[in-house]
């Protein structure tokens, strides 16, 4: 089988078309065709202003990009210009965060019958991984997805709905069956913050052993979580708010999986390039 390449992203917080134009930049730049994105949850996905919670709310009012998911849900030139790239991907498969309408969700996972995602956009190029369950990409990347954050440890989050915590049940179901790679939104137990994460994505990956285990959901630096995780290797991405000095693309943000088959590899996207990509500029990238 060929190799194939995606790029996994950090939490994007509603800039899904600025990271589908850094993908279509780096693909030609690199003449490294991309054969899907994926996306660690908070993609912001809130197809109804209405609906936004309370800290989404507070951050679009000072910043738009929040709201990007306005821009994919209705056909708009904005997102047809990014999509008419030729390098463009044709997908982004993501899991859910904490900072998403989990009724729209659960909603179109519901109306999608026994798929293990379901397409929620008028351009069917974003994807959501249902809770539990796997997904094969092209080049044959199974992918599977777990929900939300930790609902029982000292700092956990108290006002989500059911889906936005992480479930033992929607875990146990990705235990029968082999995957490549698992996107989580929480942290393993312990892997960024002491007392922090989740265990019952700690134990998914103990037992479910896939190559790539991708998180995101803590404000520093993507880096590999060195800890023994048996053959898995963990990953944290950092979120692409494009909001620090330069308003560039943060470092670690978004790394390269290669896969051939049977096997990959997984490296950061370099941070010289990365400060190429800035809010002031990715329209024209």
């Amino acid at each position: 089988m060929s190799e194939s390449n995606y790029l996994v992203f950090g939490d994007l917080h509603g800039r899904i078309l600025p990271a589908f134009r850094l993908a279509s930049a780096w693909a030609r730049e690199y003449k490294c065709p991309i054969a899907g994105l994926l996306q660690v949850g908070d993609l912001g996905y809130y197809p109804d202003l209405t609906r936004l919670d309370k800290a989404t709310r507070k951050h679009a009012a000072d910043d738009p990009t929040e709201l990007g998911a306005q821009d994919v849900v209705h056909i708009t030139p904005i997102a047809d210009a990014v999509f008419a790239d030729e390098h463009c991907p044709q997908c982004l498969w993501f899991t859910a965060g904490n900072h998403e309408d989990f009724d729209a969700l659960l909603q179109f996972a519901g109306s999608s019958g026994r798929q293990p995602d379901c397409v929620v956009d008028a351009y069917c190029r974003l994807r959501c991984i249902k809770n539990g369950r796997i997904t094969e990409l092209p080049g044959g990347l199974q992918v599977g997805a777990l929900w939300g954050v930790d609902g029982e440890g000292r700092n956990a989050r108290r006002k989500l709905p059911p889906a936005g915590y992480v479930q033992q049940s929607a875990a146990d179901k990705l235990h029968v069956a082999p995957m490549n790679v698992l996107l989580i939104h929480d942290a393993p137990m312990d892997a960024v913050r002491e007392g922090g994460g989740s265990p019952i994505s700690d134990e998914l990956i103990r037992l479910s052993q896939p190559k790539f285990a991708f998180f995101g959901h803590y404000e520093c630096h993507g880096h590999r979580i060195e800890r023994d995780y048996g053959s898995t290797e963990v990953y944290h991405l950092s979120g692409m708010e494009l909001s620090g000095r330069g308003k560039h693309a943060e470092p670690g943000c978004v790394g390269v999986l290669n896969w051939n088959g049977t096997d990959g590899k997984f490296e950061y996207l370099e941070d010289d390039w990365l400060r190429s990509f800035t809010r002031h500029n990715w329209r024209s990238r």
